[in-house]
Protein backbone atom coordinates (compact mmCIF):
# COMPACT_ATOMS: atom_id res chain seq x y z
CA UNK A 1 0.00 0.00 0.00
CA UNK A 2 2.65 2.49 1.02
CA UNK A 3 4.40 2.23 -2.74
CA UNK A 4 0.98 2.55 -4.23
CA UNK A 5 0.68 6.03 -1.91
CA UNK A 6 4.02 7.40 -3.08
CA UNK A 7 2.16 7.26 -7.03
CA UNK A 8 -1.38 8.69 -6.02
CA UNK A 9 0.23 11.39 -3.22
CA UNK A 10 2.22 13.34 -5.01
CA UNK A 11 -0.19 13.83 -7.64
CA UNK A 12 -3.00 14.51 -5.88
CA UNK A 13 -0.64 16.94 -3.50
CA UNK A 14 0.51 18.74 -6.07
CA UNK A 15 -3.06 19.36 -7.86
CA UNK A 16 -4.22 20.63 -4.47
CA UNK A 17 -1.05 23.08 -4.44
CA UNK A 18 -2.48 24.29 -8.01
CA UNK A 19 -5.79 24.60 -6.43
CA UNK A 20 -4.75 26.32 -3.25
CA UNK A 21 -2.55 28.70 -4.86
CA UNK A 22 -5.15 29.74 -7.26
CA UNK A 23 -7.70 30.63 -4.58
CA UNK A 24 -4.47 33.80 -3.96
CA UNK A 25 -3.84 36.35 -5.73
CA UNK A 26 -0.59 35.52 -6.42
CA UNK A 27 -2.10 33.09 -10.07
CA UNK A 28 -4.40 36.13 -10.76
CA UNK A 29 -7.34 34.64 -13.43
CA UNK A 30 -5.52 33.23 -16.99
CA UNK A 31 -2.57 31.97 -15.24
CA UNK A 32 -4.10 28.11 -15.55
CA UNK A 33 -4.82 28.76 -19.58
CA UNK A 34 -1.12 29.93 -20.40
CA UNK A 35 -0.09 26.89 -18.35
CA UNK A 36 -2.33 24.49 -19.74
CA UNK A 37 -1.67 25.57 -23.36
CA UNK A 38 2.23 25.08 -22.52
CA UNK A 39 1.18 21.09 -21.55
CA UNK A 40 -0.96 20.80 -24.21
CA UNK A 41 0.21 22.12 -27.12
CA UNK A 42 4.33 21.57 -26.30
CA UNK A 43 5.11 19.35 -23.64
CA UNK A 44 2.70 16.27 -24.09
CA UNK A 45 3.35 16.43 -27.84
CA UNK A 46 7.19 16.38 -27.05
CA UNK A 47 6.68 13.75 -24.60
CA UNK A 48 4.77 11.66 -27.08
CA UNK A 49 7.35 12.34 -30.20
CA UNK A 50 10.36 11.60 -28.24
CA UNK A 51 8.65 7.90 -27.22
CA UNK A 52 8.00 7.25 -30.80
CA UNK A 53 10.59 8.67 -32.78
CA UNK A 54 13.54 6.64 -31.68
CA UNK A 55 11.59 3.61 -31.35
CA UNK A 56 10.70 0.94 -33.64
CA UNK A 57 6.94 1.16 -35.19
CA UNK A 58 4.58 -0.22 -32.91
CA UNK A 59 3.61 -3.66 -33.55
CA UNK A 60 0.41 -3.99 -35.52
CA UNK A 61 -1.18 -6.08 -32.13
CA UNK A 62 -1.23 -3.17 -30.02
CA UNK A 63 -4.37 -2.21 -32.10
CA UNK A 64 -6.17 -4.59 -30.42
CA UNK A 65 -5.10 -2.72 -27.36
CA UNK A 66 -6.84 0.66 -28.92
CA UNK A 67 -10.03 -1.35 -30.05
CA UNK A 68 -10.33 -3.01 -26.65
CA UNK A 69 -10.69 0.59 -25.25
CA UNK A 70 -12.27 2.16 -27.22
CA UNK A 71 -14.55 -0.50 -28.35
CA UNK A 72 -15.78 -0.50 -24.06
CA UNK A 73 -15.82 3.29 -24.25
CA UNK A 74 -18.31 4.08 -26.63
CA UNK A 75 -19.99 1.18 -25.28
CA UNK A 76 -20.67 3.18 -22.26
CA UNK A 77 -20.74 6.80 -24.70
CA UNK A 78 -24.02 4.93 -25.47
CA UNK A 79 -24.99 3.84 -22.26
CA UNK A 80 -24.34 7.57 -20.84
CA UNK A 81 -26.48 8.96 -23.77
CA UNK A 82 -29.20 6.55 -22.98
CA UNK A 83 -29.40 7.35 -18.72
CA UNK A 84 -29.24 11.24 -20.22
CA UNK A 85 -31.85 10.70 -22.62
CA UNK A 86 -34.57 8.34 -20.11
CA UNK A 87 -33.65 9.15 -17.18
CA UNK A 88 -32.56 12.69 -17.04
CA UNK A 89 -34.81 13.87 -19.89
CA UNK A 90 -31.63 15.88 -20.78
CA UNK A 91 -31.98 17.47 -24.90
CA UNK A 92 -29.92 15.82 -27.43
CA UNK A 93 -27.14 18.48 -27.25
CA UNK A 94 -26.84 17.88 -23.76
CA UNK A 95 -26.78 14.13 -23.73
CA UNK A 96 -23.96 14.55 -25.86
CA UNK A 97 -22.12 16.80 -23.37
CA UNK A 98 -22.87 14.26 -20.29
CA UNK A 99 -21.32 11.22 -22.30
CA UNK A 100 -18.58 13.18 -23.21
CA UNK A 101 -18.40 14.40 -19.87
CA UNK A 102 -18.82 10.24 -18.73
CA UNK A 103 -16.44 9.22 -20.91
CA UNK A 104 -13.28 11.86 -21.37
CA UNK A 105 -10.61 11.30 -19.16
CA UNK A 106 -7.68 14.10 -17.78
CA UNK A 107 -5.07 11.45 -19.40
CA UNK A 108 -2.64 14.39 -20.20
CA UNK A 109 -2.78 16.12 -16.83
CA UNK A 110 -3.07 13.60 -14.49
CA UNK A 111 -2.65 10.30 -16.34
CA UNK A 112 0.98 10.47 -17.40
CA UNK A 113 2.55 10.82 -13.91
CA UNK A 114 0.30 8.13 -12.70
CA UNK A 115 1.06 5.52 -15.55
CA UNK A 116 4.76 6.27 -15.27
CA UNK A 117 5.05 5.38 -11.66
CA UNK A 118 3.35 2.15 -11.80
CA UNK A 119 4.48 1.14 -15.62
CA UNK A 120 7.49 3.14 -16.36
CA UNK A 121 8.56 4.63 -19.78
CA UNK A 122 6.83 1.97 -21.87
CA UNK A 123 3.67 2.30 -20.13
CA UNK A 124 3.40 5.98 -20.79
CA UNK A 125 4.41 5.05 -24.65
CA UNK A 126 1.45 2.94 -24.30
CA UNK A 127 -0.66 5.14 -22.87
CA UNK A 128 -0.07 8.02 -25.09
CA UNK A 129 -1.28 5.98 -28.09
CA UNK A 130 -3.80 5.16 -26.54
CA UNK A 131 -4.27 8.69 -25.57
CA UNK A 132 -3.84 10.21 -28.90
CA UNK A 133 -7.14 8.51 -30.23
CA UNK A 134 -9.00 9.86 -27.37
CA UNK A 135 -9.91 13.23 -29.21
CA UNK A 136 -10.21 11.93 -32.35
CA UNK A 137 -12.67 9.31 -31.31
CA UNK A 138 -14.83 11.00 -28.60
CA UNK A 139 -14.93 15.05 -29.97
CA UNK A 140 -16.22 14.29 -33.33
CA UNK A 141 -18.84 11.51 -31.94
CA UNK A 142 -20.11 14.59 -29.49
CA UNK A 143 -19.88 17.06 -32.53
CA UNK A 144 -21.89 15.21 -34.97
CA UNK A 145 -24.66 14.71 -31.65
CA UNK A 146 -24.19 18.72 -30.90
CA UNK A 147 -25.11 19.47 -34.69
CA UNK A 148 -28.08 17.21 -35.20
CA UNK A 149 -29.18 18.91 -32.33
CA UNK A 150 -28.86 21.97 -33.93
CA UNK A 151 -30.78 20.87 -37.15
CA UNK A 152 -27.58 21.92 -39.03
CA UNK A 153 -26.72 17.20 -38.99
CA UNK A 154 -26.66 17.09 -42.70
CA UNK A 155 -25.03 17.90 -45.49
CA UNK A 156 -20.82 18.37 -45.91
CA UNK A 157 -20.92 21.33 -43.51
CA UNK A 158 -21.46 19.28 -40.54
CA UNK A 159 -17.89 16.94 -41.96
CA UNK A 160 -15.77 20.20 -42.23
CA UNK A 161 -16.89 21.44 -38.47
CA UNK A 162 -16.36 17.80 -37.24
CA UNK A 163 -12.93 17.87 -39.29
CA UNK A 164 -12.20 20.92 -37.55
CA UNK A 165 -12.59 20.02 -33.79
CA UNK A 166 -10.00 17.65 -35.03
CA UNK A 167 -7.45 18.91 -37.41
CA UNK A 168 -5.44 21.14 -35.05
CA UNK A 169 -5.35 18.80 -32.32
CA UNK A 170 -1.68 18.84 -31.04
CA UNK A 171 -1.70 15.31 -29.92
CA UNK A 172 -2.72 13.78 -32.88
CA UNK A 173 0.05 15.77 -35.09
CA UNK A 174 2.46 14.78 -32.48
CA UNK A 175 1.35 11.13 -33.05
CA UNK A 176 1.93 11.55 -37.00
CA UNK A 177 5.15 12.69 -36.85
CA UNK A 178 6.37 10.30 -34.27
CA UNK A 179 5.14 7.17 -36.13
CA UNK A 180 6.38 9.08 -39.62
CA UNK A 181 10.05 9.68 -37.75
CA UNK A 182 10.10 6.35 -36.91
CA UNK A 183 9.32 4.46 -39.93
CA UNK A 184 11.35 6.89 -41.67
CA UNK A 185 14.37 5.67 -39.85
CA UNK A 186 15.54 8.86 -39.50
CA UNK A 187 18.27 9.87 -36.93
CA UNK A 188 17.51 10.89 -33.31
CA UNK A 189 20.71 12.67 -32.47
CA UNK A 190 21.50 13.84 -28.63
CA UNK A 191 21.03 17.41 -29.09
CA UNK A 192 17.53 16.90 -30.41
CA UNK A 193 16.92 13.91 -27.92
CA UNK A 194 18.04 16.93 -25.23
CA UNK A 195 15.46 19.72 -26.71
CA UNK A 196 12.36 17.48 -26.87
CA UNK A 197 13.49 16.17 -23.37
CA UNK A 198 13.35 19.40 -21.62
CA UNK A 199 9.44 20.12 -22.11
CA UNK A 200 8.65 16.52 -22.01
CA UNK A 201 10.02 16.31 -18.40
CA UNK A 202 7.65 19.60 -17.93
CA UNK A 203 4.73 17.62 -19.19
CA UNK A 204 3.39 15.76 -15.95
CA UNK A 205 4.08 18.42 -13.16
CA UNK A 206 3.16 21.50 -15.18
CA UNK A 207 0.46 20.03 -16.00
CA UNK A 208 -0.94 18.99 -12.42
CA UNK A 209 -0.10 22.52 -11.08
CA UNK A 210 -2.35 23.50 -14.05
CA UNK A 211 -5.35 21.23 -13.53
CA UNK A 212 -5.25 22.74 -9.97
CA UNK A 213 -4.94 25.99 -10.73
CA UNK A 214 -7.86 25.43 -13.12
CA UNK A 215 -10.20 23.77 -10.46
CA UNK A 216 -9.65 26.50 -8.43
CA UNK A 217 -11.95 28.66 -10.78
CA UNK A 218 -14.94 25.52 -11.01
CA UNK A 219 -17.75 25.92 -8.39
CA UNK A 220 -19.75 23.04 -7.63
CA UNK A 221 -23.05 24.67 -8.83
CA UNK A 222 -26.86 23.07 -9.71
CA UNK A 223 -27.30 19.49 -11.60
CA UNK A 224 -25.43 17.66 -8.84
CA UNK A 225 -27.08 14.20 -8.88
CA UNK A 226 -26.65 14.40 -13.34
CA UNK A 227 -22.30 14.90 -12.52
CA UNK A 228 -22.45 12.37 -9.85
CA UNK A 229 -23.98 9.42 -12.16
CA UNK A 230 -21.53 10.74 -14.86
CA UNK A 231 -18.65 10.70 -12.28
CA UNK A 232 -19.72 6.99 -11.49
CA UNK A 233 -20.12 6.20 -14.60
CA UNK A 234 -16.57 7.23 -15.75
CA UNK A 235 -14.76 5.89 -12.33
CA UNK A 236 -16.33 2.69 -11.52
CA UNK A 237 -18.25 1.54 -14.32
CA UNK A 238 -15.75 2.90 -17.54
CA UNK A 239 -12.72 0.64 -15.35
CA UNK A 240 -15.05 -2.64 -14.88
CA UNK A 241 -15.88 -2.72 -18.50
CA UNK A 242 -12.10 -2.07 -19.84
CA UNK A 243 -10.86 -4.58 -17.38
CA UNK A 244 -13.17 -7.37 -18.23
CA UNK A 245 -12.67 -6.81 -22.13
CA UNK A 246 -9.35 -6.45 -21.99
CA UNK A 247 -8.16 -9.26 -19.06
CA UNK A 248 -11.41 -11.70 -19.95
CA UNK A 249 -12.18 -11.84 -23.23
CA UNK A 250 -9.22 -10.69 -24.77
CA UNK A 251 -6.30 -12.04 -22.74
CA UNK A 252 -4.36 -9.31 -23.61
CA UNK A 253 -0.36 -8.97 -21.87
CA UNK A 254 -0.38 -7.82 -18.49
CA UNK A 255 0.88 -4.08 -18.80
CA UNK A 256 -1.83 -3.62 -21.66
CA UNK A 257 -4.49 -4.47 -19.00
CA UNK A 258 -2.67 -2.41 -16.45
CA UNK A 259 -2.24 0.61 -18.58
CA UNK A 260 -5.62 0.32 -20.18
CA UNK A 261 -8.08 0.07 -16.94
CA UNK A 262 -5.54 2.96 -15.07
CA UNK A 263 -6.52 5.41 -18.34
CA UNK A 264 -10.46 4.28 -17.93
CA UNK A 265 -10.10 5.01 -13.91
CA UNK A 266 -9.09 8.37 -14.60
CA UNK A 267 -11.27 11.86 -13.68
CA UNK A 268 -13.31 13.71 -16.35
CA UNK A 269 -11.20 16.00 -17.86
CA UNK A 270 -11.35 19.61 -18.15
CA UNK A 271 -11.94 19.30 -22.23
CA UNK A 272 -15.31 18.27 -21.33
CA UNK A 273 -16.14 21.53 -20.11
CA UNK A 274 -14.20 23.44 -22.38
CA UNK A 275 -16.46 22.08 -25.11
CA UNK A 276 -19.59 22.28 -23.25
CA UNK A 277 -18.68 26.19 -23.11
CA UNK A 278 -17.86 26.42 -26.64
CA UNK A 279 -21.74 25.27 -27.76
CA UNK A 280 -22.82 26.66 -24.78
CA UNK A 281 -24.64 23.33 -23.53
CA UNK A 282 -24.45 21.81 -19.96
CA UNK A 283 -21.37 23.84 -18.94
CA UNK A 284 -22.20 23.73 -15.33
CA UNK A 285 -23.29 19.85 -15.46
CA UNK A 286 -19.76 19.24 -16.98
CA UNK A 287 -17.76 21.65 -14.44
CA UNK A 288 -19.11 19.82 -11.79
CA UNK A 289 -18.55 16.03 -12.73
CA UNK A 290 -14.71 17.58 -13.96
CA UNK A 291 -14.24 18.44 -10.24
CA UNK A 292 -16.14 15.93 -8.13
CA UNK A 293 -14.23 13.18 -10.35
CA UNK A 294 -11.14 14.79 -9.73
CA UNK A 295 -11.89 14.63 -6.23
CA UNK A 296 -12.86 10.89 -5.72
CA UNK A 297 -10.07 9.49 -8.51
CA UNK A 298 -7.83 9.89 -5.43
CA UNK A 299 -9.54 7.04 -4.12
CA UNK A 300 -10.81 4.99 -6.86
CA UNK A 301 -7.11 4.99 -8.31
CA UNK A 302 -5.90 3.79 -5.45
CA UNK A 303 -8.18 0.79 -5.92
CA UNK A 304 -7.71 0.01 -8.69
CA UNK A 305 -3.74 -0.04 -8.68
CA UNK A 306 -4.69 -2.32 -5.37
CA UNK A 307 -7.07 -4.59 -7.69
CA UNK A 308 -4.50 -4.56 -10.73
CA UNK A 309 -1.66 -5.69 -8.10
CA UNK A 310 -4.18 -8.79 -6.77
CA UNK A 311 -4.37 -9.98 -10.42
CA UNK A 312 -0.95 -9.93 -11.12
CA UNK A 313 -0.90 -6.71 -13.61
CA UNK A 314 1.24 -4.35 -11.48
CA UNK A 315 4.63 -4.60 -9.61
Amino acid sequence: MADILTIIAPVFLLIMLGYGLGRTRLFPEGSSAILIAFVWYIAIPALLFSSLAPRDLPQPSELVLVGAYYGSLLFLYGVAVVIARFVFRLTLAEQGIFALSACFANGGFVGIPIIEGAYGAEGVRLFLVLLSFHSLTLLPTTTIIIEHAKGRGDGPGILVRTFMSIRQNPIILALLTGLSWSALGLPYPLWLERLVGLPAASASPVGLFAAGLALSRVQISGDLMQAAVAMVLKLFVLPVIVFSVAHYWLMLADMWVGVATLMAALPSGMIAYSFAMQHGVGSRRAATTVLISTGGSAVTLSVVLLTLRAFGYSD
